[in-house]
């Protein structure tokens, strides 16, 4: 019978890559355009998130978002700041910041 490295590889790699963890979920992303990398920076400075990784697209960037705490802090934060139309830091669930992940906000969620 012969084995090759790669099977041998597909056939272990379940059983030492077992997390308790679950899928990793992205909640939201963090956006602006491609040159706005120091405003997301002061962003989330301002709103106290700490870092979040961010990736360069083709057009803009984005920083995504892996928990509930965050996207609330960073949705009060740009309430009412200009949004995705107007050419500032958005959110992908709050193209406009509106406020729709922030408490006490009138705006229904996306």
């Amino acid at each position: 019978m012969k084995i090759t490295i790669t099977a041998l590889i597909l056939f272990l790699s379940p059983v030492f890559s077992k997390s308790d963890l679950g899928p990793i979920i992205v909640k939201a992303n963090l956006s602006g355009r491609g040159n706005q990398y120091s405003d997301i920076n002061k962003v989330k400075q301002d709103a106290g998130v700490g870092s979040l990784g961010c990736l360069y697209g083709y057009l803009d960037i984005d920083c995504p978002i892996y928990d509930d705490a965050t996207v609330t802090a960073l949705s009060c934060y740009l309430k009412g700041k200009p949004g995705k139309s107007k050419g500032g830091i958005f959110m992908s669930n709050d193209l406009e910041n509106t406020g729709a992940s922030c408490p006490g906000s009138n705006v229904a969620p996306v």
